[in-house]
């Protein structure tokens, strides 16, 4: 085997081991050895495997070793039985099951004509070739007829491409498993396994394409998934990217998760549910040889010499920032003008998220009118203690605001100094506190002296732990760094753990159409420095396309007026909050004063 250099993670134990795991149950691929019940399922195995070996032998000159070997004699004692390939003849619509048979043995220089006569016939039927076939598996159809070394008038890769998902750039957020197959799979057969580089549509960017897979990769490995793990990363290095931090980890991924003996397991419910009476030693295999056999293609893909290598691609701009800013004016306009004919309580949360979305666009005024409004009320009503009932986030983001448009509110005002001077005896405060400290600090109602110790006490370790609520987790991280990024960015590995929890949390939260929780979890992803990931874009993307004309958050998709009202105002006020974020916007966002 020929090792790379690029590469320090352990891919060729993992190929080496899986391979041996595979030579191990030889027979289970054998269509003849099989129960009635799985002799289909067994023909799938075999064709699956027939790959490996041929593309082995594709890619790797040397001598197959005593395991590919073992794997190769299994293949062509079953290809050359009359009950096997004659089949080929019998049922067009499985074509594909037997060409690449076929194609692998070839690969290996064993082709068998009379096998070859046969899938020339089936092809020259027009039917086999010619019925309905989403895009992806016209690309293996072609692929396929192309490794078999037989000829057709089937339109070429170039023509089907443009259709794939794959290079319809697609958000992260809503693919399904069976949509990421197709797009691995499309990868597969348009680069011939990352031996070509294929003219891809006009529009297509490598940069994005490679942030869409090194996202799902993320993805998958925090569902446990080592199928689609070891299929994208397969699918990277089609691409010839070998230097992917991403790969490194699916690498780590893949090594931790493969057994002892090589066998590494699928999914649950990969095996079809008519298959689940077999013995136990069948559905071990059953469920991991399609796992094991990807795990293997990616450690032969990556040290073979003929695979095409590139420096991974840089995306050439920051994303526009534009689209976000015209959405967070909207937003703050809108909750601002909803601010003046709510219920106090309401109005409060409100014209506190206007005051910040204002102040970060640098035009304080839009928010002015509000905070005028609920002073006001609040003034107005002296014997009640709101600003102890109304939250800490409400609190510090009105102070901010009437700081910024030189008003004053002397309720507000004593609240502020009375909890300042409760903190200045204090030695210690929880992560949760540490960023209303700072706030204070900003307002001028705390000493920084006195700040800087109570913030230095606060270990944000606990916020931290795995097993918390991801929008927990989130929520506490915002806390506790008081809108200043710097605080989490410093806390190195485990921030990066963190973040990557709180990211493979993003598509349930938009799935299941919680506008709160996305909210929140797009902000701590922000101040963890996760602002240009893609699958931060993504969600970002996502929240956007939730306003409406009007301005408002969310479609509630009720109809009583008052839950409708009430679910816009609370997303309007998270969406803000989370567009105001330091990270969220660039350079122009800013709601420190």
């Amino acid at each position: 085997m020929k090792a790379g250099s690029e590469l320090p993670q352990p891919w060729r134990a993992v190929e080496e081991r899986a391979v041996s795991w595979l030579a191990a149950h030889h027979t289970r691929f054998d269509p003849d050895t099989a129960e009635d019940g799985s002799v289909l399922f067994a023909r799938k195995a075999l064709v699956e495997m027939a790959l490996l070996v041929g593309l082995r032998a594709r890619l790797d000159t040397d001598p197959f070793d005593e395991d590919y070997q073992r794997l190769f004699d299994r293949m062509g004692a079953a290809a050359k039985r009359p009950s096997y390939r004659e089949l080929v003849g019998r049922d067009e619509r499985a074509l594909l099951l037997y060409a690449g048979t076929h194609a692998a043995l070839r690969l290996c220089g064993q082709e068998d004509q009379e096998f070859h006569h046969l899938i020339e016939q089936s092809v020259a039927g027009r039917y086999a070739t010619a019925f309905e076939r989403i895009p992806y598996r016209q690309l293996d159809l072609l692929h396929t007829l192309e490794l078999a070394g037989v000829e057709h008038r089937l339109p070429p890769v170039e023509a089907i491409l443009p259709f794939t998902l794959f290079c319809a750039d697609p958000s992260v957020l809503g693919l399904g498993d069976r949509d990421i197959y197709a797009i691995t799979h499309t990868i597969f057969y348009a680069t011939d396994f990352g031996l070509r580089v294929p003219q891809w549509p006009i529009g297509f960017d490598l940069s994005r394409a490679v942030e869409l897979l090194e996202a799902l990769c993320l993805l998958c490995r925090h569902r446990g998934n080592a199928d689609l793990v070891a299929e994208l990363l397969c699918s990277l290095l089609c691409l010839g990217i070998h230097d992917s931090a991403e790969a490194e980890r699916a690498w780590a991924f893949l090594s931790e998760t493969q057994e002892p003996d090589g066998r590494v397991a699928g999914p649950e419910g990969i095996v079809h549910p008519g298959l689940e009476g077999g013995d136990e030693e069948y559905r071990s295999w059953a469920t991991a040889y399609h796992t094991t056999i990807v795990a293997a293609l990616a450690g032969l893909l990556a040290r073979s010499s003929s695979v095409i290598r590139r420096p991974r691609p840089v995306r050439p701009t920051a994303p526009d920032a534009s689209q976000s800013e015209n959405a967070l004016r909207r937003a703050t306009v809108w909750l601002a003008e909803a601010a003046l004919t709510t219920d106090l309580e309401d109005a409060l949360p409100a014209a506190a998220a206007a005051a910040r979305g204002a102040r970060s666009l640098g035009e304080p005024a839009l928010a002015h009118t509000a905070l005028a409004s609920v002073v006001k009320r609040v003034e107005a009503e002296p014997g009640r203690s709101l600003w102890q009932r109304i939250g800490a986030d409400v609190v510090f983001e009105c102070a901010h605001g009437l700081k910024a448009s030189s008003h004053s509110c002397a309720s507000l005002d004593r609240f502020l100094e009375e909890t300042a001077t409760a903190l200045s005896g204090l030695t210690a405060v929880p992560a949760a506190a540490a960023g209303g400290v700072l706030h204070l600090t900003r307002l001028g109602s705390l000493a920084e002296q006195t700040a800087h110790s109570l913030i230095a006490s606060a270990d944000p370790a606990p916020l931290m732990a795995e097993g918390r609520p991801p929008a927990m987790t989130a929520k506490g991280l915002i806390q506790y760094a008081g809108d200043d990024p710097g605080r989490l960015a410093s806390r190195g590995s485990s921030a990066h753990a963190v973040g990557e929890r709180l990211a493979a949390a993003l598509p349930a939260a938009c799935q299941d159409y919680k506008l709160d929780e996305v909210a929140v979890l797009l902000q701590s992803l922000a101040l963890l420095g996760w602002a240009d990931h893609r699958v931060v874009r993504d969600g970002l993307e996502f929240l956007l396309r939730q306003q409406s004309p009007s301005g408002a958050f969310g479609y509630p998709a009720v109809d009583d007026p008052r839950q409708r009202a009430s679910l816009r105002r609370r997303w309007t006020q998270s969406c803000v909050v989370t567009l105001s974020s330091p990270a969220a916007l660039g350079p122009a966002a800013d709601p420190t004063p």
